[in-house]
């Protein structure tokens, strides 16, 4: 008789909605299934976002490596660099004589086929690069 008396009160203890309610947590259910979701879907917003700035860096960047160096901008020395190269690679530029004129432009346009980039017959830094010479001197030289 005692043990029935002990799981009546059991089962009246644990079906009472007080003492179920005794989890001290002051969220209600629904919300505890929210946060998770919130937390997840901040997280989602913050690579989305850090996705967003990778991709609007290397616009920039490939905008930066498109932009054409002037001819006039740059050295006799820097064009005498490009023309070598284009020449020891087969692309006939003419004479290494320092001048920018339409052989080295028709070069580089030539190479620039090759290498399935933007072929204008103009130098870029990407072009630059592709030839094997140093950007950075290139690059400086644009700001003359």
């Amino acid at each position: 008789m005692k043990k029935i008396a002990i799981a009546m009160l059991t089962t009246a203890m644990i079906g009472t909605p007080a003492f179920a309610a005794s989890n001290h947590n002051p969220q209600p259910q629904g919300a505890q299934m929210q946060q998770p979701q919130n937390n997840n879907q901040a997280q989602q917003n913050s690579q989305d976002q850090s996705a967003q700035n990778r991709q609007s860096q290397q616009n920039q960047q490939s905008a930066e490596n498109s932009q054409p160096i002037q001819p006039n901008s740059l050295s006799r020395g820097e064009i005498r660099q490009v023309q070598k190269v284009l020449d020891k690679d087969g692309f006939n530029a003419g004479t290494a004589d320092g001048r920018w004129g339409p052989r080295t432009e028709g070069a580089v346009k030539q190479f620039q086929q090759s290498k399935k980039i933007q072929a204008n017959g103009q130098l870029d830094q990407q072009t630059v690069a592709d030839l094997g010479l140093d950007t950075s001197k290139f690059s400086q030289s644009q700001q003359k």
